[in-house]
């Protein structure tokens, strides 16, 4: 994988670059991702936060997960692209969304999570581990 790794939201006021490889991808069909992203999941790319430089203003919404933490999920204001979020509870990873790459090709995903809340019309690559919930805690 080249590095750096660049994406951005659709207006162009909202770029990131990746300055290390990623720790992880998933797909997460929690009903939280669905309404944020308007989509039956969220491509993820977990990131080293210490390695994601972001340009340009965004805001993030805030929001309680299911294990307790606060979610904080950042969106472009102009456009509105979901681009990446954080954890309160895991500071030092940052998920991208994998969609917003400039080459969202290089997205591998390694598992689907919180596939109880996946909608029924969504087909989930069968090759995938799935996780009826977090598979972190």
């Amino acid at each position: 994988m080249k590095l750096p790794i660049t994406g951005g939201c659709l207006c162009g006021a909202v770029r990131y670059e990746i300055s290390a490889k990623p720790i992880g991808g998933f797909n997460c069909h929690c009903r939280t991702c669905q309404k944020a992203i308007g989509a039956p999941y969220f491509a993820g790319m977990f990131v080293p936060a210490s390695a994601l430089v972001i340009t340009g203003n965004y805001k993030e919404y805030a929001s309680i997960a299911a294990s307790g933490h606060t979610v904080y999920r950042a969106f472009c204001p102009e456009c509105g692209t979901s681009l990446f979020g954080r954890n309160s509870a895991f500071i030092d990873i940052r998920p991208v969304a994998a969609a917003t790459l400039d080459d969202p090709a290089i997205f591998q995903p390694q598992k689907d999570i919180w596939v109880a809340d996946a909608q029924p019309w969504d087909t989930m690559n069968p090759d995938l581990p799935k996780f009826d919930g977090n598979p972190w805690h």
